[in-house]
């Protein structure tokens, strides 16, 4: 089904173009398109070939913005799985919150620099799309360290190319639409005795900041020390602060002594371990909201669900004895991907979109 999503409800989206597409090793491309019928209904019937790992999705567009469901996965889809959710756009100030932000300050892989892996947990939580509007104005941005260099984002629910680096600050020119999506990005700063002091531009529900070496140090924005990690031979210590200030400064005491570069895969497996604690934030967080019509119908049976889903997720993972770098990255991937449908769920249920 498809449904624009208004501040009075959902509304079926009727005669729209909806389109089936494959993304294979073999092949990349819509493989079926049909219109929606008056109650904003679609069927779509086709058999998995060729390449095991390629991924089916759907897409729609509406008022020039790209939706899509999650990866088809079952035999037989339905339901939240296969829903497309619309929305109305605005350049407007519709508000942009930060509801959870990874700070990981890696161990010098050189002796004149380290990197800093950010990841940003930012929510719309109105029924409307936000959008850029004109080229001078993001819609959303965050301020970066003094001195960084080679800042570089990665792709992810906000895509590289929608990312800009001016003037000391990560400028998202994407549309946002309701929801949580995830903002990425990983920048270099110079080894000095100073600290690392890093900006706090808007409040925080959730600040994590991971610093590699068991002397580090990180303060400031209400952070408190929690117990310290150990990732594939890799120590890091772990400061967590709930609804952090904004304006206000972390400063980070971290060691000079070079340690092994960073990599990408890596950082999965890091910002994987701030996801758990997100998720059960969001439930908390996304009840603040104002409720539209129909917010009762879908009840708590999907959100429970999908709670279940996660913690059957971590209690395999558990009976795991020795997990490798892979199986680690495999199951933060998944559990991310399961914590993006139960916010999802949580915001239908909570008439958020």
């Amino acid at each position: 089904m498809v449904e624009r999503i208004t501040a009075k409800g959902e509304v079926p989206l009727r005669e729209t173009w909806v389109v089936l597409h494959r993304v294979g090793k073999d092949l990349a491309a819509p493989i079926d398109s049909i219109r929606t019928d008056a109650s904003g209904r679609f069927v779509f019937r086709y058999h998995a070939t060729g390449d095991t790992s390629a991924m089916y999705f759907i897409a729609t567009s509406y008022a020039g913005i790209a939706y899509f469901t999650p990866s088809l996965r079952k035999p037989v889809v339905g339901g939240g799985d296969a829903d497309l959710l619309v929305y109305d756009t605005t350049s407007g100030p519709v508000p942009i919150s930060v509801r959870g932000r990874h700070v990981i300050v890696t161990a010098p892989d050189t002796g004149k620099g380290r990197a800093v892996i950010e990841v940003y947990e930012i929510s719309n939580d109105t029924s409307l799309t936000r959008v850029a509007g004109s080229p001078e104005k993001p819609t959303f941005e965050a301020t970066l360290p003094e001195g960084v260099t080679n800042p570089i984002a990665t792709d992810g629910d906000i895509p590289a190319e929608a990312v800009k680096f001016v003037n000391g600050r990560v400028q998202v020119f994407s549309p946002i639409a309701p929801g949580i999506k995830q903002l990425s990005f990983h920048y270099r700063i110079p080894l000095n005795k100073k600290p690392v002091a890093i900006p706090t531009l808007m409040p925080a529900a959730v600040l994590e900041v991971l610093v590699e070496d068991t002397q580090g140090d990180a303060s400031g924005a209400k952070l408190k020390k929690m117990a310290s990690v150990n990732l594939e031979g890799r120590p890091f210590r772990r400061f967590v602060a709930q609804d952090a200030p904004g304006n206000a400064v972390v400063t980070v005491l971290a060691p000079t002594q070079t340690g092994p570069a960073f990599s990408t895969r890596m950082a999965i497996i890091i910002v994987g371990i701030g996801a758990a604690m997100l998720a059960g934030l969001a439930a908390s967080l996304m009840r603040k909201g104002p409720l539209v019509a129909r917010a009762d119908e879908m009840g708590d049976a999907d959100v429970d669900d999908i709670a279940r889903q996660i913690a059957a997720l971590d209690e395999k993972f558990e009976r795991i004895d020795s997990p490798t770098a892979d199986q680690r990255a495999d199951h933060y991937e998944a559990r991310a991907r399961m914590k993006a449908r139960l916010s999802t769920a949580l915001a239908r249920r909570d008439g958020l979109g």
